[in-house]
Parts: structure tokens; C-alpha cells; sequence
């Protein structure tokens, strides 16, 4: 029963990140830029897809190797948001 438990609550995160996601986007309640609102939504889906990872898939468990490489995309996602958001800072 833990285990149903835990799922309901990763869950119920999930579901909390992806609302907070939305309303971030489209409702415009809090004064951000564009920049931010992608930055917080980019970190938000992160946190998702670690959440995934690690009790959907099982990653929990696993070993360190393939969890390692299981976050080698992220690395690579980080190093893409680095070039992109950089870009911004050289005015060709």
C-alpha cells in the first residue's frame, strides 16, 4: 500500500508542475519576460522528467551507470539552453 501511496503523491507533484507550468504560460498573473516564463517552464519540465525517471521508471533503483547515462541528455539539454541563451548576450 506504501508503494500506491508514493505513486499518488509523485503524481500529484506531476500534476502540481504541469498546472503551475500552464498557468506560468498562458494566464500571465505574475509580470515576467518571455525569457523567464521559458527558463521556469524549461526548469519545471526538468523536474518532471527527473520524477519520471526516477519512480516511473525505476531509475531509483538502478545502477549508477545507468543512471548516469540515463541523465546524459540533460546534460546535453543544459549545454543546448547555454548556447541559446548566450546567443542573446553577442548582438551580431
Amino acid at each position: 500500500m506504501t508503494s500506491v501511496k508514493l505513486y499518488l503523491t509523485i503524481w500529484g507533484w506531476l500534476a502540481g508542475l504541469m498546472l503551475l507550468g500552464v498557468v506560468l504560460s498562458e494566464l500571465h498573473l505574475i509580470p515576467l519576460s518571455l525569457r523567464q516564463v521559458v527558463l521556469i517552464v524549461t526548469l519545471l519540465s526538468t523536474i518532471k522528467a527527473v520524477l519520471v525517471a526516477l519512480y516511473y521508471m525505476h531509475l531509483k533503483a538502478d545502477r549508477r551507470l545507468l543512471v548516469l547515462v540515463a541523465l546524459f541528455p540533460f546534460v546535453l539539454i543544459l549545454l543546448a539552453l547555454g548556447v541559446i541563451f548566450s546567443s542573446t548576450l553577442v548582438r551580431l
